[in-house]
């Protein structure tokens, strides 16, 4: 393996870089660092919509500014290459290829055909994944038609009814909600291609008719995704006490939607609660928010950049940097990098009072942005701490109650 391409030893103390990232002392130990099997390509930097919570244009991230407001063709070809390389390397069977932007529809549906054209066939023979967030605004039946062509999976952003969706306003300050629920009705003419909704919660919102609203539209799952916050910039609502009584009222507004959801027949896949009950029971987490297992994510940016998940970036400048690009490195010199690493080792890149919390296997101490200050770095407890801990253990007792009464009628 090449040696760390990390070009900021600087910024290295805001990892949990007292040794337990370390590369060379968990090589030596004789830990191996997981191959990535995930990537996010920002195709297009810009956007049609001004969403004020967006961690890539309205939370201090301006990277955005300076890279190319699309990503080429040397670029794709590139990428395809080295993922190709990496994961033959490591025998890996498939990739997972998410395209977003921005919005990735902003120059229109050529644009999306020609990057999946060169990328399937610069990463053969792996089986190759291709999935897409959109906002949905430009989603004609037509573009829907091309989508449904291409075998892709679409996701679409969208936080509820027209009130809830408040957040989500055009660049002249106008409510996105008809033209985005104008696309979803043409991508739901194509049976599969809808892959489910991504909600920002916000506890002005009632979260049953959140629920309701997107189960109405046709999706047949919703990921729910607590705010971007830090321990630098609170999220509404809470206060900077980190203690696990500290007032969760994310965790109220989840225990409600879980009230409701939990007793549904028919009801949709809620990603947020199904992790956390595969958890409980066992299971391991299927995506970053919860859980020890280790994370196998990129983000490709339309520079070539290789850099980490792409939410990092908010919490300070260079945050997700790894020094990276995919047209001088390969993707196995990110292995290396202490943002991949502690993404990857569970428990040990905790702090100790999460290390000693009883739900530390469920909660995984949260989404790594989340744990953020300017004195640990990233070795804190999630800002979302005192919710975690009481979403999961109340879906813990209705989890055993549950098994109680099956076990007792059986």
């Amino acid at each position: 393996m090449a040696s760390s391409v990390h070009t900021t030893p600087d910024m290295t103390d805001l990892w949990p870089y007292d040794g337990s990232c370390d590369f060379q002392t968990l090589r030596e130990e004789g830990w191996k660092p997981r191959p990535i099997n995930e990537y996010i390509f920002k195709i297009q930097t810009r956007c049609n919509l001004n969403c004020d919570y967006c961690y890539v244009y309205n939370l201090g991230d301006d990277s955005w500014k300076s890279a190319p407001a699309d990503m080429s063709d040397e670029i794709i070809a590139a990428s395809a290459n080295k993922i190709r390389d990496h994961a033959l390397s490591h025998g890996l069977g498939g990739v997972g290829i998410s395209i977003h932007g921005g919005e990735p529809l902003l120059r229109g549906i050529r644009s999306v055909e020609n990057f999946v054209e060169i990328m399937r066939a610069g990463l053969q023979p792996l089986a190759v994944e291709v999935s897409m967030q959109t906002n949905a605004t430009l989603v004609t039946e037509d573009v829907a038609r091309r989508l449904y062509d291409l075998d892709i999976h679409v996701g679409v952003s969208l936080d509820g009814d027209l009130r809830a969706n408040s957040h989500r306003l055009d660049l002249g300050g106008k409510s996105s909600y008809r033209r985005v629920v104008a696309g979803i009705s043409n991508l739901a003419k194509f049976p599969g291609l809808i892959q489910g909704a991504l909600a920002v919660i916000d506890l002005e919102n009632d979260p049953v008719s959140v629920y309701e609203s997107i189960k109405e539209l046709g999706f047949t799952s919703l990921d729910t995704l607590l705010p971007h916050a830090t321990w630098e910039a609170i999220p509404a609502g809470k206060t900077a006490d980190r203690s696990v009584t500290a007032p969760a009222p994310y965790a109220e507004w989840l225990i409600a939607l879980y009230r409701h959801w939990s007793t549904q027949e028919g009801r949709i896949r809620l990603r947020m609660f199904d992790d956390i009950l595969h958890l409980l029971l066992g299971g391991e987490n299927s995506f970053e928010s919860v859980g020890l297992g280790p994370t196998q994510l990129a983000t490709i940016e339309s520079n070539g950049d290789i850099e980490l998940v792409d939410s990092i970036g908010f919490t300070y400048a260079g945050a997700a940097d790894t020094g990276a690009n995919v047209l001088h490195n390969e993707i196995d010199e990110i292995l290396e990098h202490p943002g991949v690493i502690c993404r990857q080792i569970g428990a040990d890149a905790l702090p100790e009072s999460c290390r000693r919390c009883p739900i530390v296997d469920v909660c995984g101490g949260g989404l790594i942005s989340h744990r953020w200050d300017a004195v640990n770095g990233f070795k804190n407890p999630t800002v979302y701490c005192s919710d975690m801990y009481r979403l999961i253990e109340f879906i813990e007792a209705d989890l055993y109650q549950r098994i109680d009464v099956q076990l007792a009628t059986a």
